[in-house]
Order: structure tokens, then sequence, then C-alpha cells
């Protein structure tokens, strides 16, 4: 094989050397930052999972959310028509509502489960009394809620079940703005009873999901997510660094073969 050209070897020598040192400049202040901002993640990771004594416990919210937002999506059906006949809208405007209500309940349902599975570890840091306040306030807001709701759905079911008017018909007619207003005077009764305890076992199973999905340490799950986000973003960034400098060897290599031969 014949000897290579000096001149010709240290000019791509150079050029290999620039590119090196362009791909260096281009990913070392984004590599660093982050390094320090996982170095940064993972002392406060530490500092926690040595208090607590335990890795993080949480499900992953590709889980939970979709299972929150099926819950929410549960409760239209039926209010959908109970909306519709007592506030006299669209069917487009009652299930709009419907599922602002469902999402409400389910909402407060999350916020429930939430301040109960942290009330321990909140109560040591504040007062407890705030925490109880806060689980009082949102229990007073489910049953309200929860009332209203299973009101209109016994007004609903009533109002249907008359052997002389079909759903389309009251719809139509001009009479059940008196029978809406008769219904919500009305207290519970027995289907009314049977509508509020559905409703209520809807949030209990919201407050059960919120309360097993999630950690009892308020900032071990948020800590955790964001390491393991930003180990993540460190190893593609690792491996896009990675391919540059592998690309600039080939070429630099394919380079030198084609000047050698």
């Amino acid at each position: 094989m014949p000897a290579l050209p000096g001149e010709p070897a240290q000019v791509l020598e150079r050029q290999f050397a620039r590119r090196m040192e362009a791909v260096e400049t281009r990913w070392s202040p984004r590599q660093d930052s982050l390094r320090a901002q996982l170095e940064h993640t993972n002392e406060i990771w530490d500092d926690i999972q040595a208090s607590e004594q335990r890795q993080p416990r949480y499900s992953s919210a590709w889980f939970y959310w979709p299972f929150m937002f099926a819950l929410a999506v549960a409760e239209v059906p039926i209010n959908r028509f109970s909306f519709e006949l007592f506030f006299q809208e669209s069917p487009a405007v009652a299930l709009l509502v419907s599922f602002l209500v469902g999402g409400l309940l389910v909402t407060l349902a999350h916020r429930m489960g939430m301040l109960m599975c942290r009330f321990g570890y909140n109560a040591k840091r504040k007062n407890w009394w705030g925490e109880a306040a806060q689980i009082a306030l949102v229990v007073a807001l489910v049953i309200g809620l929860a009332y209203g709701v299973s009101i209109l759905r016994q007004g609903y079911l009533a109002f249907i079940t008359q052997p002389d008017m079909g759903f389309g018909q009251a719809l139509e007619s001009q009479q059940f703005g008196g029978a809406a207003i008769v219904a919500l005077k009305a207290g519970l009764g027995l289907d009314g009873w049977i509508f509020m305890l559905i409703n209520l076992a809807v949030v209990a199973v919201g407050v059960s999901a919120a309360y097993f999905c999630h950690d009892q340490h308020p900032d071990f799950e948020k800590v955790d997510r964001q390491k393991r986000k930003l180990e993540k973003q460190a190893a593609q960034m690792r491996a896009k660094r990675a391919d540059e400098e592998a690309l600039e060897k080939r070429r630099f290599a394919n380079q030198m073969r084609r000047l050698g031969a």
C-alpha cells in the first residue's frame, strides 16, 4: 500500500478535529445543564428516600387519568336526560352540562383522595385541623352535588314512567316545568336514595383510586417523576451525541481510506 500523502492527511485530520469540536460545542452546554438539574433532583430524591426509608409508590398517569375520565363519563348517560327535561336545554347543551357535573364529582373525588392519602404527613407539617377542614368541605360539596343530581334523576324517572306521557311528548309540552318544580321541592324517595348511593359509589371509587395511586409523601412522587424524566432526556441526549460523533468518525475513516487508495 503506498504511503499516505502527508499534507492532505493533515488537512483531513484538522477538518475532523473541527467537526468533532463543533459537536462538543453543540452538545456540552445542554448536557452540563441537564446534568446539573439531574444532580439537584437526585439530592432531593435521596433526602426524601432516606427520611421515608422506602421507594416511591404511585401508579402511572397513563392508567390513573383515563380511569378517572371514564368515571366522569359514567355519570353522563342518565344525567343528560334529566338535565334536558328539567332545564329545557338542547341535547348538546344537556350533554355538556352532564359531563361537567360528572367531571366536577370526579375532581372532588380526586381532591378528597389526595387529602386522605397525605393527611398523616401534612398533619405533621401543618395544623391537622386545617387538613380535616378541607376534607369536611369536600365531603359537604360531594354530598350536596350528589343530592341535587339524585333529585333530578328521581324526578326524571318519575316523569317518564307516567303512563300517559312519554319523554318526547314531555319535552314538547309545556307541563314539565311544573313537574320539575314539584320534583325539586320533594325529598328523596327510594329511587332517589338509590341514585344517591350510586353517585356516592362512583365518588368512592374515585377517592380510592386517588388514595392508592399516589404516594403518601407530597413531594416524593413529583421528584421521582422529574428524576425519571431527566434521566430519559439525558439518555436521549447521549445517544444523539454518540450518533453524531460516530457519523463524523465514519466520515473521517472513509476519507482517509480514499486518500490512501
